[in-house]
């Protein structure tokens, strides 16, 4: 029996556990630390974004906690994409590049943020390249 009104922070907590993977390692691999994920299974309206991740995280399917959650799922898969030559270049993949040596702590924190960018969109070509192989 479903409730209406579950409490989604410990619903999250109850699904970890039984997952048998470490709280550290979850926080982790959420990008967030341990005692925000510990804050999280005492709020009780979680945002589907953040438990449809924790599920992909933790190898568990929430829908059966949330039923809407299967139709989300189904109406935000990827759509097909036509191959486009995408290649991503590394600095050691062509000619050597010149060091990077910032001129201030404002150019830092830029450049920093350029490199925040450039690792997500990896992570988010890395997850699309996982559901492919999964589908």
């Amino acid at each position: 029996m479903i409730k209406t009104n579950t409490h989604r922070g410990e619903v999250i907590r109850e699904a970890i556990k039984a997952s048998g993977v470490a709280i550290g390692l979850v926080a982790e691999k959420m990008g967030i630390s341990r005692k925000t994920l510990y804050n999280k299974f005492k709020e009780s309206s979680i945002p589907y974004s953040f438990i449809l991740k924790l599920g992909e995280v933790i190898h568990h399917d929430f829908s059966q906690n949330f039923p809407h959650l299967s139709k989300i799922v189904k109406k935000d898969a990827p759509k097909p994409q036509p191959q486009t030559s995408t290649n991503l270049l590394l600095p050691f993949d062509g000619e050597p590049q010149e060091v990077y040596k910032p001129n201030n702590l404002r150019d830092c924190e830029q450049e920093l943020v350029n490199l925040q960018r450039k690792y997500i969109t990896l992570l988010e070509k890395f997850n699309e390249l996982l559901l492919k192989t999964q589908a």
